[in-house]
């Protein structure tokens, strides 16, 4: 399994802005992954938790999540999600998705001015956006819809499903900012959270690298951390850390101890504590829970996951 948010490359075609397609679970991009592509998800099958940038939460059949570019995400389906859809220990059709390129983004608003709400849109994406039910399920519908669509009406098709998004006025971020456009220093930013999606597992990782690599002080990176990504450097590393020990715990057999340390804790009572913190439950009773369809309810869940922030 990837330790790492593996770098997926979008093979869209040349001739075409955007794509949509389903996939089912286990699927080849299944796991902690990321890509410069807006991707927008339709969960049409199964239940179990998210991982969102530094988000971790319960999605469960009609969830409709947008997510920015970069921004590390994985659904894992856990052992009482599967539901009646399962053939054998694969979900034909979990997800469909929708992946279109930050540079056509920024086409159709330069080009078209009735596009420029789209920017507040794109800009919440990159923390992560859970649409409402009441959006959810006809933006899906064309989603389905717009698989078939060619010419003109495919791309009409596509603007109404951004626009059915922006409408959506109870929409709610996901995850912390993953990088701000209002940001002075953008590649500044994504070379840090890239070179700490990609190191986070090291147990010897420290702030004060991450802060070398830029050439800046400390005091000075540690102002502009918080004042992107409203937390600190080191919480944003331990929230990584701790999302992905929980996908560890559902999907393989590792002892706990093997968890804690691929995930970069080389104590596990700092691994045992950070996991209290932010899920609200031992590692073994996540996993139990998780494993026997005992798991706390989504409110509960989220009650946490907000309790830790």
């Amino acid at each position: 399994m990837q330790k790492k948010p593996l770098r997926e490359v979008i093979a869209a075609p040349l001739d075409r802005a955007f794509r949509v397609y389903s996939h089912g679970y286990p699927f080849q991009f299944s796991g902690w992954h990321y890509h410069p592509e807006y991707e927008l998800h339709a969960i049409r099958r199964s239940s179990g938790l998210c991982y969102i940038g530094t988000y971790a939460g319960p999605f469960e059949t009609g969830n409709l999540i947008l997510t920015g570019p970069n921004l590390p995400h994985v659904w894992v389906t856990d052992a009482d999600g599967y539901g009646d859809g399962r053939q054998g220990d694969f979900i034909p059709d979990r997800d469909l998705v929708m992946q279109f390129s930050g540079a056509f983004a920024e086409k159709c608003l330069e080009s078209f001015a009735d596009c420029a709400d789209l920017r507040v849109l794109l800009a919440q994406a990159s923390a992560g956006i859970l649409f409402s039910e009441a959006v959810g399920e006809p933006v899906a519908r064309m989603m389905e819809d717009l698989r078939e669509r060619s010419g003109p009406g495919r791309l009409a098709l596509f603007f109404d499903i951004l626009d059915r998004l922006l409408a959506d006025k109870a929409r709610q971020p996901l995850s912390v900012e993953w990088q701000s456009y209002q940001c002075l220093q953008p590649k500044r930013l994504d070379n840090i959270l890239k070179f700490i999606a990609e190191n986070y597992n090291r147990a010897d990782l420290t702030c004060g690298e991450v802060a070398r690599r830029e050439a800046m002080e400390l005091s000075a990176f540690s102002r502009f951390f918080e004042r992107h990504i409203s937390c600190t450097c080191i919480e944003y590393i331990n929230r990584l850390r701790i999302y992905k020990a929980c996908q560890l715990l559902i999907e393989t057999e590792n002892r706990i101890t093997m968890v804690a340390y691929e995930v970069g804790y080389d104590t596990l009572s700092t691994f045992n504590r950070n996991f209290q913190r932010y899920i609200g439950s031992s590692p073994s009773a996540f996993r139990a829970h998780r494993r026997y369809g005992l798991m706390r309810s989504a409110h509960q869940i989220k009650k946490a996951s907000a309790g830790g922030a």
